[in-house]
C-alpha cells in the first residue's frame, strides 16, 4: 500500500483571484475524494502526492495559494520543485493564456484579431488578466475522467462520481495519517507503466488489463490505419446498457472460451464503474490499449485533424473524449474537442463554414478552446458580463430546439456587433420588417418584394423587434423568439426604417 505520511506546503504566487472558484480540492458530492491527482516518477521512484487543503493571501488583484500537500516522499528542494510544477499545471498556470496568446492565435487575421480583443474584454472582467491551461490531470486520469464525462447522465455530479467509481475499483488505496485518515485517494499506472506494461505495483488494474486486452483482441478485430498508425477498431458497436452486453459480449466470450470468470467479472465492472454504459467501457478500453501502437505525446495538429475528421469510421472510439484527453491530460495547445459551443462560436461569430477551415485558420487551438468553452458557459448561465454578448449560441425559440445563430434581433443587442465576422458576412442581406404579422401572410406581404432575395422577416409589436423568421429551404422558420423579450420601448426601430419594410442586415442591427 501506497504511503501518503509526509506533509508539507507548496505555494504558487501571483494568481489573479478570479481564479479562485476554479481552484477545486474537492468536488461538494465526493468530500472525501481529492481530486487534484499527482502521480509521476523522480529517480527512477514514484512521486504520489495529493493536495488536501489550499489557503489564499491576497495582493491586490492577485493572490497567493498555499497548498497543503501530502506525498510517499519526504520534503526537500528538489521534491517541492517537482510538486510546484504538478501543482501549476493542475490548476492550469504554468501555461496561463493572455489577450497577446489569442492574438498570436489568430495568424495575423485582422479580422479574427478584432473579435477576439473584444470578446477578450469580458474574459478579462470576470477572469482576470489570464486564463488556465496546462495539463490539468495525469495523462492516464485524464483518460479515466473524460471517459466519465462523455454524456453524462446528471451533468458533472454524473462525472465525477464515475470517475470515483473507476479511481476505487481498479485503482490502489492509499494509507493516510490519522488526522487525514478519513480522505479516499487511489492510484492507478501512470503512463510510463502503461507504455511498459507493467502493473506490478497494481494488481487491481492488473486484472482489469488482462481482461481488457482479451476483449480488445476479439472485439476490436479491424485495422484502420491513419498516415502509418494503424488503430484497433470494432467491427460493429456493443448495444448500451449492462444487460445487453452481458448477453451479446460479456456471456458470449466466456461461452466461446475467449475469456474467463474473473475476465467477465473485471469486464463487467468496467462497466458499471462507467455507469452502466458499454460505450463509455469500449472508449476506454480503445483509448488506453491503443498506447501500444500509438503514443499520444508525439501526436500532431495534422495527425490530430485526420483522426477527428475520419471519427466515423473509427468503431469503438469517442474523438471528443480523445481530444479532451490530449488538451487536458496530455497539454496539447493544437487539439481542440468540436463540441456544440465550438462548432457554433466558429460558424457564428468568427464565420467559418467548416471544421477543416477552423483548424487551419488558428493556431493554438487547445488555447481558443478555453476561451470559447468560458465565454459561452458563461453566456448560457447568463453571467452579468455575458449576458448581452454572443446571443447566436443561445437557444432561440420554445423547447430549445433551434439556436438563434446569426439574425439581425440577435445581433441588435449583441455587444460584439462592430467586431463580429459572422455579422460582417451577412450585413447585406436583405430583411422584411412589420408590425403584427402572421406567418401565413408572409408570401403576400413579400411578393412585391421578390427581387430583393429576402433572407428575413421580422415581426414587430408596437415599431419593438420581437420575432424573427429565416428562409431555410423555402420555408419561413421561426429562429428567435426570446431576443425580442429583453428590448423594451426605447428600442424601437428607427420611423425611417419601419418606412421602407425591407432593409439590410446592417442597417437593422444598427438602427440607422
Amino acid at each position: 500500500m501506497f504511503k501518503l505520511f509526509h506533509e508539507g506546503k507548496i505555494t504558487i504566487k501571483g494568481i489573479p483571484i478570479q481564479w479562485i472558484p476554479k481552484i477545486e480540492i474537492y468536488y461538494p458530492d465526493l468530500p472525501q475524494f481529492p481530486i487534484m491527482y499527482i502521480h509521476t516518477k523522480f529517480q527512477g521512484e514514484r512521486l504520489i502526492a495529493c493536495p488536501v487543503s489550499v489557503n489564499f493571501y491576497f495582493s491586490g488583484k492577485y493572490c497567493d495559494a498555499e497548498f497543503t500537500v501530502l506525498s510517499n516522499r519526504a520534503f526537500n528542494t528538489l521534491i517541492n520543485e517537482i510538486l510546484e510544477r504538478e501543482i501549476m499545471e493542475r490548476i492550469g498556470f504554468s501555461k496561463k493564456i493572455s489577450k497577446k496568446d489569442i492574438i498570436e492565435c489568430c495568424k495575423s487575421n485582422t479580422q479574427f484579431e478584432r473579435i477576439m480583443i473584444d470578446l477578450w474584454q469580458y474574459i478579462e472582467k470576470s477572469y482576470g488578466e489570464s486564463i488556465p491551461f496546462g495539463r490539468y490531470y495525469e495523462e492516464i486520469y485524464s483518460i479515466v475522467r473524460f471517459v466519465s464525462a462523455w454524456q453524462p447522465k446528471t451533468g458533472r455530479q454524473s462525472e465525477m462520481r464515475m470517475l470515483y467509481n473507476f479511481m476505487s475499483a481498479f485503482g490502489e488505496e492509499v494509507l493516510f495519517p490519522q488526522e487525514w485518515s478519513h480522505l479516499e485517494y487511489y492510484i492507478i499506472p501512470n503512463y510510463d507503466d502503461t507504455l511498459r506494461s507493467d502493473f506490478s505495483d497494481f494488481n487491481k488494474f492488473n486484472k482489469l488489463y488482462i481482461a481488457m486486452s482479451k476483449v480488445f483482441e476479439t472485439e476490436f478485430s479491424k485495422n484502420y490505419t491513419i498516415q502509418n498508425t494503424t488503430f484497433k477498431v470494432m467491427s460493429k458497436a456493443w448495444k448500451q446498457n449492462k444487460e445487453d452486453f452481458i448477453n451479446s459480449v460479456s456471456r458470449r466470450l466466456l461461452d466461446e472460451g475467449k475469456i474467463n470468470l474473473e475476465d467477465k467479472y473485471y469486464i463487467e465492472m468496467l462497466v458499471d464503474a462507467f455507469n452502466r454504459h458499454a460505450w463509455r467501457a469500449a472508449f476506454f478500453i480503445s483509448a488506453y490499449l491503443n498506447i501500444k501502437y500509438t503514443d499520444y505525446r508525439t501526436w500532431t495538429k495534422e495527425f490530430f485533424m485526420e483522426f477527428y475528421d475520419k471519427g466515423s469510421n473509427l468503431k469503438g472510439y469517442s474523438e471528443k473524449v480523445m481530444a479532451c484527453f490530449l488538451q487536458q491530460g496530455f497539454g496539447k495547445e493544437e487539439i481542440i474537442p468540436v463540441d456544440t459551443w465550438i462548432e457554433t462560436f466558429y460558424k457564428f461569430p468568427l464565420g467559418i463554414n467548416s471544421r477543416t477551415d477552423f483548424y487551419t485558420l488558428f493556431d493554438g487551438l487547445g488555447k481558443m478552446e478555453r476561451v470559447i468553452w468560458l465565454a459561452s458557459q458563461s453566456n448560457k448561465t447568463n453571467m452579468r458580463d455575458f449576458f448581452d454578448v454572443l446571443w447566436c449560441q443561445r437557444y432561440g425559440v420554445i423547447g430549445n430546439k433551434t439556436l438563434r445563430g446569426i439574425n439581425p434581433l440577435a445581433c441588435y443587442g449583441c455587444k460584439l456587433k462592430n467586431t463580429c465576422v459572422g455579422l460582417a458576412n451577412s450585413k447585406s442581406l436583405n430583411i422584411y420588417i412589420d408590425n403584427d404579422i402572421v406567418v401565413k401572410d408572409f408570401d403576400r406581404l413579400i411578393q412585391p418584394y421578390l427581387s430583393y432575395n429576402i433572407q428575413f422577416i421580422c415581426v414587430l409589436e408596437y415599431d419593438v423587434p420581437k420575432k424573427i423568421y429565416k428562409l431555410i429551404s423555402n420555408k419561413w422558420t421561426l429562429v428567435d423568439e426570446f431576443s425580442g423579450y429583453v428590448l423594451i420601448e426605447n428600442d424601437k426601430l428607427n420611423a425611417e426604417l419601419i418606412k421602407r419594410k425591407i432593409i439590410t442586415f446592417d442597417e437593422f442591427v444598427h438602427n440607422n
